[in-house]
Order: structure tokens, then sequence, then C-alpha cells
């Protein structure tokens, strides 16, 4: 019995095993069953197939491969850039991925690296075609498209079936304007593979390029049909029929790919979003109640409504969806999320503290939240605090260093610091991982423009304006680098341009009035900008411009006339009144200046220039009391204008009124740690009006940043006297030296360098510079010290 007993386990055994398999029979089997799914467009089951292939063999490159594929076809780039590179890691020579690589690099504008990544593969094949073409995409990319098609065409003739090579040819063809021969080489491409969606895409691209929008829509129907589980195929069509204005088509496309799989909420939104853009904000919100309804479980959905309440001003509508997703998820990610919503909502009505406490809480759950980091940092930002924003944007990288978004903040935080190198280094990656990202091409094409690199910002905008030919903010871009270089006549052709591509036509007619102004075209500058008056009477610019285009012409005289005219029909009007007010005092007339600065800041509180405006005139005429009361009524009004607070803060300080000065230029700071106005006025307050050891370092660590600016002999100086202070007798000397050379006879300089020379025991120089001090005739704070220091100095 027990003979047979084992007998029996044994079989058992033996068919429990070839049941199953051996490993590689089953990774067989998974792999299989991933390529099925990825052609029946069931991603997420291909998903689970491939992690069920790597867990038997994590080290097997190709399902890998499989997976960065199954990225890319849902465009989550990020992904599918990791799956690549693990691709390369694990199989060096591993040719397509390389490919994959060299053409993410490609779309990056990385040359470097996609030239190298290319020589690599040829190293191993040396006639590699689609290494070959990305060689020639780069030189067709720098700007040598000539001999980039010549290359294209030879290599078309050595391999006429290779899909990359006949890809870079055709899309070399359209670059030229010949789609009259790049569809027909498309077309012999399909034949030979009829089922590559990049040859489709490229052949839609290129009909509609030539105007053949017929032959365009059956080609993108065609690829819908052929991956319709591929909700990009269908967002595609959609954005198609939305170019064409066919508005009910374009929605009716969305509306079947949410009938095709009711329950994603990818595609729920992707409807939604597009009933805001063209019904209208009621519609879209009725569409995500219909959707919450549907999915009650998708917090997607739920962030979607509150993020409409957020886009129509309805804040506390948005607070209540958050609240309840809170509430729901406490202490779980989606909860914490819904936690730093709420604390943009509280920094955005001004509840700094409040906010401040809410990312402390998420934080102190979660260190490591992205969501809230990301907020912190971009406070930060709007801080004017760089270095700050870059430490919380390099937190969140850490973890998710394949975020676009987060190496995009970082760039930003990075100009933010003056630090333009590495800013160009984030945004590098952020292309890569991101090549469709818009934002980052245009502040790459930006930074081109601001370092003298402008051809390569020319090409940089073209190549997206080749793709999207109507975007008002690459046209933007565009004009504003034009006018930089006064190249006047494609200025103008831009300009066209943002015209017919729907750009404000207020704007455009201020911009076509600058150009005029700038080329001293005064007719053509007053005929813009009266364009612009006419159709916005009440906005500041357009009213602004003609006045400042009047005064330039000297016609100060026909400027107050126009106002008077503009208040006798508007008499509301926001402007007008502060704008009458500058005329009358550039005439002279105080008095009249003074009335209009104050009905102007009654009518419209939160302009500054007539408070300040207003302000100005009283401490000219010593009425320092009344100046105060204006910037502090003003200052409620706008409590973050830095320029108004520094205003008081001055005032204040010439009263001898030193604390309260020191609180302002405190606030200041707190709002804009890089105002390097507050930062001086306030060390120089600490060190002549305060004096004690905590405040002396305070002053110096205000003042230590002023050394690495461009040099400024006043802001030298307050660095140099704080040194002295502390008794760093060679820092002093060192630094107020450089200030002295700026400003050989200021007094106050030399003052504080012939003191420091004192210091250091060099008499000879104090009393050079003390004599110079008190030689000079003006009076200055000091002046007695100085007399009393050149007396002990001299003996």
């Amino acid at each position: 019995m027990k003979q047979r007993l084992i007998l029996g386990l044994m079989i058992l055994l033996a068919v429990g095993v070839m049941g199953c398999g051996g490993p590689e029979e089953r990774k067989a089997k998974y792999r299989m069953r991933a390529q099925e799914y990825i052609q029946q467009g069931n991603f997420p089951k291909a998903r689970v197939a491939l992690r069920n292939v790597l867990k038997i063999d994590p080290k097997d490159a190709e399902p890998y491969f499989l997976y960065a594929q199954v990225e890319e076809k849902e465009r989550n780039w990020r992904n599918a850039l990791a799956g690549y590179q693990q691709v390369v890691e694990l199989d060096p020579d591993h040719d397509r991925a390389l490919v994959k690589l060299g053409k993410f690099f490609l779309e990056a504008r990385a040359f470097d690296e996609a030239t190298e990544t290319a020589d690599r593969i040829l190293a191993k094949v040396p006639n590699h075609v689609s290494a070959q073409a990305i060689k020639i995409s780069v030189l067709a990319l720098s700007g040598r498209v000539a001999q980039a098609s010549e290359q294209a065409e030879l290599l078309v003739a050595e391999a006429p079936g290779d899909v990359d090579a006949v890809l870079l040819l055709a899309s070399l063809h359209a670059i030229r304007q010949r789609t009259d021969l790049a569809v027909p080489l498309l077309r012999r491409a399909l034949d030979a593979h009829p089922a590559n969606l990049e040859l489709l895409d490229a052949l839609a691209t290129t009909l509609m390029k030539q105007g053949d929008t017929a032959e365009a829509e059956a080609v993108l129907r065609q690829m819908v049909a052929m991956e319709p589980t591929v909700l990009n195929h269908r967002l595609r069509l959609a954005t198609f029929h939305d170019r064409l204005q066919q508005y009910d088509k374009a929605e009716a496309v969305l509306q079947e790919a949410v009938r095709h799989d009711p329950d994603d909420d990818h595609r729920r939104l992707a409807l939604i979003e597009y009933i805001a853009k063209r019904r209208g904000m009621e519609q879209a919100e009725a569409a995500l109640l219909q959707a919450r309804g549907d999915l009650p479980h998708s917090t997607k959905v739920r962030f979607a409504l509150g993020s409409l309440y957020e886009a129509t001003q309805r804040m506390d509508r948005a607070r209540e969806i958050y609240r309840a997703i809170q509430d729901d998820y406490r202490k779980q990610p989606e909860g914490l999320d819904a936690q730093v919503k709420l604390a943009a909502l509280d920094w955005s009505s001004g509840k700094q503290d409040e906010a401040e406490r809410e990312l402390g809480e998420v934080l102190r759950e979660n260190p490591r939240s992205a969501e809230a980091l990301v907020l912190r940092g971009k406070i930060a930002l709007q801080r004017g605090d760089g270095k700050e924003a870059v430490q919380d944007f390099r937190s969140v990288l850490k973890d998710q260093p394949d975020l676009p978004e987060g190496h995009l903040l970082l760039a930003r935080a990075y100009l933010a610091a003056g630090e333009a190198s590495l800013a160009r280094e984030s945004l590098d990656k952020a292309a890569v991982l991101q090549p469709g990202s818009l934002d980052t091409q245009v502040l790459l094409a930006a930074l081109d423009a601001s370092s003298g690199r402008t051809r390569e910002a020319h090409q940089r905008i073209d190549k997206l304006l080749a793709k999207d030919p109507s975007n008002v903010a690459l046209l933007g871009l565009k004009f504003q680098l034009e006018t930089q270089e006064q190249d006047w006549v494609r200025s103008q052709d831009t300009l066209h341009r943002l015209r017919v591509a729907g750009a404000d036509s207020t704007a455009t007619d201020l911009s076509e009035g600058h150009v005029a102004l700038a080329r001293k075209d005064w007719d053509g500058a007053e005929a813009a900008y009266t364009r612009a008056f006419e159709k916005r009477p009440l906005a500041s610019e357009p009213l602004a411009a003609l006045m400042r285009l009047a005064v330039r012409r000297g016609q100060v005289l026909q400027a107050q006339a126009k106002l008077e005219a503009v208040l006798a029909r508007h008499p509301d009007h926001r402007y007008a009144e502060g704008l009458l007010g500058e005329i009358l005092l550039m005439r002279g007339d105080s008095a009249g200046a003074i009335a209009h600065f104050e009905a102007a800041a009654q009518r419209n509180p939160q302009w500054v220039a007539p408070w300040g405006n207003l302000a100005r005139l009283h401490y000219a005429f010593q009425r320092t009391v009344q100046g105060d009361a204006v910037l502090e009524k003003a200052l409620l009004a706008a409590p973050e204008n830095e320029q108004l607070r520094l205003l008081l803060a001055t005032s204040l300080g010439a009263q001898r009124r030193f604390d309260e000065a020191i609180e302002h230029y405190e606030l200041v700071l707190r709002s804009n740690p890089k105002s390097v106005l507050a930062a001086n006025n306030l060390a120089a307050t600490l060190l002549d009006q305060k004096g004690d050891s905590k405040s002396v370092e305070r002053a110096l660590a205000l003042s230590k940043p002023f050394e690495s600016q461009q040099p400024n002999p006043y802001l030298l100086d307050t660095l140099g006297w704080a040194h002295h202070k502390l008794g760093h007798e060679s820092e002093a000397v060192r630094v107020l030296k450089q200030a002295a050379a700026l400003a050989q006879d200021h007094p106050v300089i030399n003052y504080h360098l012939g003191a420091a020379y004192s210091r250091a025991g060099r008499r000879p120089d104090a009393v050079e510079h003390l004599k110079k001090a008190i030689g000079s005739g003006t009076p200055f704070d000091g002046l007695e010290e100085a007399k009393a220091l050149l007396a002990e100095v001299a003996g």
C-alpha cells in the first residue's frame, strides 16, 4: 500500500510538471499571449503577460522591448524611453531598441546623442538602414536639407522597401514642399507594408499638407479600424475634424471612443475636455456629473470636476469636491493629492500660512509626495526663490527621474536662479522624455534666442510651426525674435499669420504699432494703436500706447485733449484718469495731477501707478504724513506690491522710524527673496541703525549675494561695511576697494574704506580716503564719525 501511494504521488508530480512545462515553455506562452494582446489592442492584458515573462526571466531583453512598444502606442513617452533604455542595458547590441532611442534623441534635437547611438549600431552592422536614416536626419535638422535629401535618395535606392528610409525621404520631400513626390513614395511603401502605422500616419499628414482632406480622413479612419482600442488614433481623427471646423464630427469620434469602452475614464475625460472647448463649461459640467454617476469610483473624474469648478471661479464647489475626496481617501495617495489641491486654493486666495500648513501636513505624512513638492516648488518660483524651487523639483526627480514636467519645472527654477546652462540641461532631458511638449520646445527656443543662438531658435520654431502652422504661441515667439533682429519684412509676414491664426486682434494691432514705433513710422504706429483702442476703448494698454506715442512726438496738449474726450464718453474709465494725471504732471500742473491721481486710485484701487504717483507728489512737497497715508491705503488694496512697500519703507527710514521700515523690508523679502533693493536697504538699516551682532550677521547674509551680481558700488559698499562691522578686515578692504573703484568720489564709500583701512593698520590709506570723504562737501550720515576717526588716525 505504501509503495503504491509513493508511486501515485510520483505519477501526479510527473503529470504536473508535464502540464506546466519548463520555464522556457512558459516564457514563450506568455510572450505569445502578450503579442496577441498587443495585436488586439488590449494593452492592460499585454502588460500582465509581459510581467509574467519577466517574473520567469527578469534579464530577458525582448519583453522589455515589447513593453516599451506598448507604452509608446499609448503615448506614455517616459515609460517607453525607460523601457528601451532597459533593453539596451540588458542587451547592448539590441539594434531595434537603439534605433528607438536614436529617434527619441532626434525628437529632442539631441544631435550628438542621436549620432552616437547610430554610430554604435553601424559599428556592428555597417549598412544598417535605420541607423543611416538617423544620421541623415541629423543633417536635415541641422539645416542641411539639400545634402540630407541627396543621401536619403541614395538610401531609398539601396533599400527601397525599408520603412525608415521611406519615411525619411518622404519627410524631406514634405519639408521642401514636394508633397507630389512624398505621397506616391509612401503609397508604394504601403503596398509592401499595408499594416504599417508609421507609414499610414505619415501619409495622412502629407495628404493634409496637400489639402486632400478626404483621402487624409480615409487614412486616419483606416488606422482606427486597424487598432480600434488605441485611443490616440481616435484623438488624431477628432483633431483632424476639429481643424476643419467639423466640430460635430470631432465630437462624434470621441463619443464613439467612449461607447467602445465606457468604463475607461481617460476616454470620458477626453470627450469632456472637447465639450468644454467647443460647447462650453456648462455642458462640460453636465457631462462630468454624468461621468461621476457612471464611474463613482473614478477619482480622475472627481478631480476633473474640481478643476472645472476652479476654471469657472467656483472655488467653494471645488473645495467641496476636494474635501470629499480627502475624507473618502484619508491618508491615502488620493486623499493627500486632494489636500494639495486645497493648499493650492488657499495659496491663490492669499491664505499663505494655511496653504503652507496643509503642505507641511502632506509632507509629514509622505515626505516624497510629488504633488506637494511640486506645489511647494511652484510657490517658491512665484516668490522668485529659484534655489528653493530647485531643491523641491530635484527631490521630485529623484523618485521620478523620467518625469517631463519635473525637468521642465526644474529648468524654470534654474532660470530663476540664474543658472542658464543647467536650465538647458533640464530642458534637453524634458524634450527627450516628451518630444511633443510644446512648452519645452518654446522655452528652449526662448533660451536659444536669449543666449544669442538666433539661428537655432529660428530652426526650432520653424520645425514646430511646420507641424502646427496656426499655433499662436509659436507665431508670437517668432514675431518677438524677428522684431529683436529688426527684420521688419518677416515680422510683418508673421504678424499677418498671427491674425489669420486667430490671435487676439487688439494684441496684434498693438504689436503692429510697436513695430511701427521702432521704425519711427509715427503715422503707422498711431493708426495701429487707434485700431486697438477702438476695439477695446476701456482697456489700459491701447490708450497708454497712444499717450506714449503722443508724448514722444511732442503732442502733449493733444494727448490731454484725447484723454479728456475719453473721460467725457466714459466717465468711469478705469485708466484715463491716471493717464491724464501723468500728462498734467508733465505740463507742471501738480494740483490738477493730484486730483486725477486721487480719482484714479478711488476708481481702480488695484492699479498701483496712481498711488505711487500721488505719494511721490506729496513727498516732493514735503507732505510726508499724506504720502505715507496714501501708501498705507494703497497697500490695503495691493498688499503684495513691492514698489509701493519699498517706497513706504524708504519714507519711514528717512523719518528714523527704523523698526517699521525694517518690518516692511522683511515683508518684501518674504514675497520676493530676490529683491535686491529690499535686501540692500534692509542690510544698510540693520548695520547703521541697529548694530547688534544678530543684526550685523543678518546684514552680511543679505548682502553676500551682491558680489556675484553685476558690479554695483552701493551694493558692494553694504557688503564691505558688514564685513567691517564683524571684524573681517581683509574682506572689508577687498570689497570696499572694488566699490571705491566704481564710485571714486562717493563720500560714504570713501568713509567706509578709510575706516576699514584704519582697523587693518594701513594708516596712510585710511587718511587718504577719510580726507576724501570729508572734503567732498556733501553731508552724509557718519560725517562726524569720519572726522573723529581722521583726527585719531592722523594723530
